[in-house]
This record gives C-alpha cells, sequence and structure tokens, in this order.
C-alpha cells in the first residue's frame, strides 16, 4: 500500500469518527459487544506523519522555527 493510500484509508477512518462512527454495538447469537475503533488523536497523528512522509517522498523540505 503506497503513503497516498494509507493516508486516505486514514482520513477515511477519521471521516467516520467524526460522523459518530467511532463507537459501535452489535450482537451476534444474544450476545452484544461494543466495539471501539481508533482513537481519533492517534488517526490524526498517523495523518500528519504520513503527510509528512509524502511530502519528503516527493522532495518537499521542512522547515521548522522562524526564517
Amino acid at each position: 500500500m503506497t503513503l497516498e493510500e494509507q493516508l486516505a484509508s486514514v482520513q477515511k477512518a477519521i471521516a467516520a469518527i467524526e460522523s459518530g462512527g467511532q463507537e459501535v454495538d452489535i450482537e451476534v447469537n444474544q450476545n452484544r459487544r461494543n466495539i471501539v475503533r481508533a482513537r481519533l488523536k492517534d488517526l490524526y497523528e498517523r495523518e500528519a506523519k504520513l503527510k509528512m512522509a509524502i511530502r519528503r517522498q516527493n522532495g518537499g523540505s521542512i522547515f521548522h522555527g522562524h526564517p
């Protein structure tokens, strides 16, 4: 999976959580379970790292501080 594909996947997960889909209740054979997807904070961090990696891959520079 390319970095761009990974970024698209992470952004899709972020959108799902932001629209109220972080927790899902399911019932299988009368057993209820609550599933919590990835934490939004973790997804934002992964998104930032992927964007940085894509910039580096494409020859972009990253500057920190004041010029």
